[in-house]
């Protein structure tokens, strides 16, 4: 009888099963090898991710974007569809384009429910929210007094200072309360001659829009920027976020300010921005006017930075903080838990003030 004690005590099968094992500690120790290799590139890959930069020009302005990615990606087959994107937002939101949809729907003289894009209808109900919450301060119907100021697409008043008795007139044609929001993508004017500006807003709904594009391709690693406002998402290259300079406003002395930035958005506004010689002021007439008045601002900040989860937000803001002045600006800051940064420029001394959310954001140790 052959037990299994006899199998293994057979010189050939003892033999063969030595063999075997030999061969198989082989294998493994290749194989071990292969994979520590695979896990080093990984690691390495990991670690080193590649850097791509595409900017352009569009909306009278520049743009960048920088995206940090491990996997490949076609960076041509990108720009395209960031440059189509722009193009498409600039057919809808520009004011400046006569064959925009806004454009086109201010030239409208009818005070009939007007069916608007998707697009424009959700920019038409956020101006409505920051009108409510800055208390008049955020008013895209001024469009009217932008180009009686010179600062609008209507030409032959660049260098020119309205008269008192055009501001009072022109005011009429202004107002939130004469645009009514109805269902369906649909808005009304009250009055034919009612015209609407996003240059508030519209710049940092593109940008949110630019970032969603960038969300399609899973880049979770990018930071976009247009005319100077910027939204940031992912760790950036030190993996604390992306560094991104405030301003301050020409004339400040002090250094710029840099801090990190991940997953949120900065805009800033500031009265140096666009200027012209005023005689019925000692300053000079800024392009930030006060809806409720009708004139430029007088107080003396130079600029607002201000941060919110969305550019559309935070260009929205950063225009409705400015336009209150130091005080109601903070005031509304600290009430609805705003991250701000305001910069005042009195008697030749530059001040910077933040608020409370932004002194818990940016502490001294995560500024660098």
């Amino acid at each position: 009888m052959v037990t299994l004690f006899n199998i293994y005590q057979r010189p050939k099968n003892r033999f063969d099963f030595c063999a075997l094992s030999r061969k198989w500690f082989g294998y493994c120790s290749i194989y071990f090898a292969i994979f520590c290799l695979a896990c080093c590139n990984q690691k390495s890959s990991q670690e080193k991710p590649n850097l791509t930069e595409l900017s352009g020009s569009a909306l009278g302005t520049t743009w960048s974007i920088k995206v940090l990615a491990r996997k490949e990606f076609d960076p041509k087959q990108l720009r395209e569809e960031i440059v189509q994107k722009l193009e498409q937002a600039e057919k809808i939101f520009s004011h400046w384009r006569p064959d925009s949809e806004l454009s086109q729907w201010n030239a409208n003289k009818s005070t009939t429910p007007l069916q608007v894009s998707p697009q424009l209808y959700e920019l038409i109900q956020h101006a409505q929210w920051m009108h409510r919450e800055t208390g008049g301060a955020f008013d895209p119907t001024i469009a009217p007094l932008v180009n009686l100021w010179g600062f609008g697409p209507t030409t032959g008043r660049r260098s020119t200072i309205p008269k008192n008795e055009e501001i009072t007139e022109v005011k009429k044609l202004t107002g939130m309360d004469n645009l009514e929001v109805l269902a369906k993508n649909k808005v009304r004017k009250k009055f034919s001659k009612l015209h609407l500006d996003f240059s508030s807003s519209a710049k940092g709904e593109i940008i949110d829009q630019i970032c969603q594009l960038l969300e399609r391709w899973a880049l979770q690693n990018y930071l976009v920027e247009i005319g100077g406002e910027v939204r940031a998402h992912g760790i950036g290259k030190k993996g604390k976020g992306w560094i991104v300079g405030l301003e301050s406003g020409k004339g400040s002395k002090g250094e710029m300010v840099s801090v990190p930035l991940s997953n949120y958005a900065v805009a800033t506004s500031g009265t140096y921005r666009l200027k012209k010689p005023n005689p019925k002021s000692t300053r000079k007439a800024s392009h930030l006017l006060n809806p409720q008045t009708g004139y430029p601002v007088e107080h003396h900040l130079i600029a607002v930075n201000a941060f919110a989860p969305t550019a559309r937000d935070a260009d929205a803001w950063a225009t409705a903080l400015m336009i209150m002045g130091l005080e109601k600006g903070m005031q509304k800051a600290e009430e609805m838990d705003l991250v701000a940064r305001f910069c005042e420029l009195k008697d030749g001394i530059t001040c910077i003030y933040s608020s409370t959310a932004y002194q818990r954001l940016f502490s001294a140790e995560n500024n660098l």
